[in-house]
């Protein structure tokens, strides 16, 4: 006949607890990982559309008033806006209306970007780009999102694109609807169990209807 003692017994009950523990937040760990490994994979499936940028500041310039009284850029604000670029003083500031169309959506899906690089692109030709460094939670249908970020030249052979950034000014300049001949393309940082990750490739977004 065996005999324990009651500190051993103890001790043995204890380990079987704090055993039956580490299954049980292992378990609820996996499972919260195996959720969020589906919504990063039907977030990165899904169609994304910009439907407006609202209260836009370029500068301090508000594009959008300009716009709508039919107003381009004076000379001196093109080339004051020429010259932050090379001091990288150029600032963007605005609201981005984002729809997000899921394939399968379940209703209950959400996705958290700790960080989002952005491309602007003239045409088909890749022209600025930057990073929004706000946090932001995406789902869904609609998501507005309010953000601020520096906005850089893209690279030629290694050298600042001016030619893509002129692009863009001359189109600003215009005063017309610009919308139709720039492209817009996110990739985006997502918080996992694991830490940030950060997408492989950018997103194309689809124009505004």
């Amino acid at each position: 006949m065996s005999y324990t003692t009651p500190a051993f017994r103890y001790r043995t009950a204890v380990r079987q607890r704090f055993g039956f523990l580490v299954l049980l937040v292992g378990g609820l760990w996996c499972l919260a990982g195996c959720q969020q490994a589906q919504d990063i994979k039907a977030f990165t499936a899904a169609d994304y559309r910009l439907q407006e940028l609202e209260e836009v500041l370029l500068n301090g310039i508000n594009l959008q008033e300009r716009a709508r009284a039919g107003q381009g850029l004076t000379v001196q604000e093109h080339d004051e806006l020429l010259a932050a670029v090379s001091t990288n003083a150029l600032n963007l500031s605005a609201t981005m209306v984002l729809h997000v169309s899921l394939r399968e959506p379940t209703g209950n899906q959400r996705l958290t970007i700790t960080s989002m690089k952005w491309l602007i692109l003239v045409d088909g030709e890749e022209a600025l780009t930057g990073t929004i460094e706000e946090a932001m939670v995406l789902h869904e249908g609609q998501n507005k999102i309010p953000f601020h970020t520096q906005v850089h030249l893209t690279e030629v052979d290694e050298r600042p694109n001016y030619e893509g950034l002129s692009r863009v000014i001359n189109l600003i300049s215009s005063g017309g609807d610009i919308r139709q001949s720039l492209g817009f393309q996110i990739k985006p940082t997502v918080k996992t169990p694991l830490g940030n990750i950060e997408s492989p490739q950018f997103i194309s977004v689809s124009k505004p209807r």
